[in-house]
């Protein structure tokens, strides 16, 4: 962590500096430092991945609520980082609009398991 600590101090310390002179090159910056991040914290994610498909698989749960799980925080992760890169490119607007489509796309994701959910409860109450 100390790492990823010291790497995005740098990187803020670079676009800020570099904002001054060139901000095209700022913005570059900051989005490669961005990816960089982003990639090492993806790979410790995978270990989570792993360990909850092995838990759901020795509960007796099917994948697809596992995989539904992991879909949702990868669209989350992954427009609110395109969010940030559009608010650092001064372009609010366009990130607004990635947000709602990650919403949208968050709730087509787990349709089929509010589907399931209510096909349970209603096999229950019967």
């Amino acid at each position: 962590m100390l790492k990823v600590v010291l790497f995005a101090l740098l990187a803020a310390v670079a676009v800020v500096l570099l904002r001054q002179f060139k901000s095209d090159l700022a913005l570059a910056v900051a989005v490669c430092s961005g990816i960089a991040l982003t990639a090492v914290a993806c790979e410790s994610l995978f270990d989570v991945v792993y360990s909850m498909y092995g838990l759901s698989s020795a509960a007796g749960l099917d994948g697809q609520s596992v995989a539904c799980v992991v879909k949702v925080v990868g669209i989350g992760y992954v427009a609110e980082f395109t969010d940030n890169v559009c608010r650092d490119a001064e372009v609010k607007g366009v990130g607004d609009k990635v947000l709602l489509a990650g919403k949208v796309a968050i709730l087509l994701c787990v349709l089929p398991v509010v589907k399931q959910l209510f096909s349970l409860l209603s096999e229950v109450a019967l």
